[in-house]
């Protein structure tokens, strides 16, 4: 396959799509069970906690945008992003088990020790993220392709962090130590995470480093990112998407064992949306053909919104609407999955037009200080919500304890009325995203024409 190349072979997106594997399972386990190994399995105040988690966004702050910087300088045999993949495969997998042992040290220096493990699985994470992810546009130019792969790649990233919760879910049946539950868990999905950069890694080209042109000087290159208009449409409507889908993840294991009062069904709320969003993936590809991408992720954000004005409206008793519900809501995890990131190739190319440069490093890299910094917002201010409120932390082997009411209800609003108010915000940015088929079209055309006046 060569760099550049309109149409993909179906191997080529198979393969290259592996790839999702290696950030959305740790992703995924992140999203729903950070917080809740962090204080229910570990031991740890809600607050404290939530600054163990808070604290490694800040570091997120300036590595995502450095990372990019650096990804993009990379000059190697290898290419600029595959070499990354090689060599960050293993210290990516290693890092990620570190964060779910529970050493015996007191809370502050346990605290700590969470901070530090997550920092430095973040680094290890932001750079193969990056890195695989500034490959799409390199893969394919074509407007419509590229929502195929990211098609593609979101099933391969929804049906991974549906394998991780199954895998989870599974081991809990057997395994009922939730401290040596987390430790296998943190075990094998690690070394599962680390296999496929390498497989990127082997099935992918890049451009020759000789014939790309000399990087921008660092502050010009982030000031240029920074003042693409729709580049920062995009990311408004993905970090409120984001943040939406991050909070129903932290926030669900919560909603089940003490709102709903079904501990024991919390991961199949997990399974259900999971399993619906991969059904649905192949809707929104379609409507993004039919429509374009900006209607079909306005639609699908719409519909979603209904979904969450739902789930605020329900009882405790109405288990089984809560299961419809989830299934549902599959539809709108699926949009904000695939729309955002088949957005962002078409910028990349605007940017490619009034800079003369590829810099899927740098896009990439505040894409992904976005989708990191929804996760991080929901999961601190989750925490903070619970420690406000009274939470009680439970005792390992104990019956879960009664919360207060203020609790619950600080619960049941993050699980619904709260992120529909994402939702509308997601929708005004994308209402105001420029780049149709037809000016993606355009740029293409004139990006074409500048390159055959300098042949």
């Amino acid at each position: 396959m060569h760099p550049g190349s309109d149409r993909l072979p179906r191997r080529t997106k198979l393969l290259y799509s592996s790839g999702d594997l290696s950030t959305s399972i740790p992703l995924t386990i992140l999203m729903f069970f950070q917080l809740y190994f962090l204080t229910d399995v570990a031991g740890l105040r809600p607050d404290l906690a939530g600054w163990a988690v808070g604290i490694g966004r800040v570091w997120d702050a300036i590595n995502d945008p450095l990372f990019g910087q650096i990804s993009d300088r990379i000059r190697s045999r290898f290419g600029r992003r595959r070499v990354v993949l090689l060599y960050a495969a293993i210290p990516l997998g290693v890092s990620f088990m570190l964060m779910w042992l529970t050493p015996a040290l007191p809370p502050l220096a346990l605290t700590i020790y969470y901070t530090l493990t997550f920092i430095l699985f973040d680094s290890t994470f932001t750079f193969v993220h990056v890195s695989y992810n500034a490959l799409t546009p390199e893969l394919t130019q074509d407007y419509d392709e590229r929502s195929s792969l990211n098609g593609f790649r979101m099933v391969y990233s929804i049906g991974g962090g549906l394998l991780a919760i199954i895998f989870a879910t599974v081991l809990g049946w057997f395994i009922s130590e939730k401290r040596l539950l987390f430790m296998i868990i943190g075990a094998v999905l690690g070394v599962v995470s680390a296999i496929p950069p390498l497989i990127v890694f082997k099935v992918t080209r890049e451009r020759p480093a000789e014939a790309l042109p000399a990087a921008l000087p660092t502050r010009q290159a982030v000031l240029t990112t920074l003042r693409n208009r729709p580049f920062w449409m995009v990311m408004g409507l993905y970090l409120f998407s984001w943040t939406t889908a991050s909070i129903l993840a932290a926030v669900l294991v919560y909603f089940a064992s003490y709102y709903l009062r079904v501990p024991e069904q919390a991961n199949y709320f997990v399974l259900v949306s999971q399993v619906c969003a991969i059904a649905f993936i192949p809707l929104w590809v379609w409507a993004a053909r039919r429509l374009d991408k900006r209607r079909a992720f306005i639609l699908g954000m719409a519909s979603w919104l209904v979904v969450l004005l739902g789930i605020s409206a329900l009882s405790p008793q109405q288990v089984t609407l809560a299961y419809i519900l989830a299934a549902l809501s599959g539809s709108g995890i699926a949009t904000a999955y695939v729309l955002p990131w088949s957005m962002i190739p078409d910028i990349i190319e605007l940017d490619e037009l009034q800079t003369g440069q590829r810099r899927e490093g740098s896009f990439y890299a505040f894409a992904s200080f976005f989708q990191k910094l929804g996760t991080g917002i929901a999961i601190w201010a989750l925490g903070q919500a619970l420690a406000a409120t009274g939470y009680i932390t439970p005792v390992e082997g104990a019956p879960l304890p009664l919360q207060p009411q203020a609790a619950v209800q600080a619960i049941r609003l993050t699980m619904g009325l709260a992120p529909a108010i994402l939702i509308l915000l997601s929708i005004v940015f994308a209402w105001r995203y420029p780049i149709s088929r037809e000016s993606h079209r355009a740029l293409r055309e004139q990006i074409a024409a500048r390159l055959e006046e300098t042949l």
